[in-house]
């Protein structure tokens, strides 16, 4: 299993800027429910443009902020939609299980020593 925060990696991502790195996964967290919204959204209502267009944004909002197991999710979705696989619900759930990981545990990181 991956870690849901890799600290070293957030500050290397961060130009090596804990401060930065701090902040980057601040605005992650602020922003995460809402794209987790919006991700089921487009999937309960079969809207693939959506589902990608949102995958493709969480994706990228990953890139510079440490979070393995997000962004393998995230990464993982985004193939299984460009290959048109039947497992996409799956993914979609992987992704899910990934954000509340880092919503539940979220806080508790942001409180520890980045140094």
């Amino acid at each position: 299993m991956l870690e849901i925060l890799d600290i070293p990696q957030a500050i290397e991502q961060a130009g090596g800027n804990p401060e930065l790195a701090k902040e980057l996964f601040t605005m992650l967290l602020s922003e995460l429910p809402g794209q987790k919204e919006k991700l089921n959204q487009a999937f309960a209502k079969g809207d693939k443009q959506a589902i990608w267009d949102h995958t493709h944004k969480l994706h990228g909002s990953t890139a510079y902020c440490g979070v393995p197991a997000l962004r393998k999710a995230a990464k993982e979705l985004e193939e299984a939609i460009k290959a048109q696989t039947d497992d996409v619900s799956d993914k979609i759930q992987d992704v899910n299980n990934a954000i509340d990981d880092l919503l539940v545990d979220g806080q508790t990181v942001l409180e520890q020593d980045w140094l």
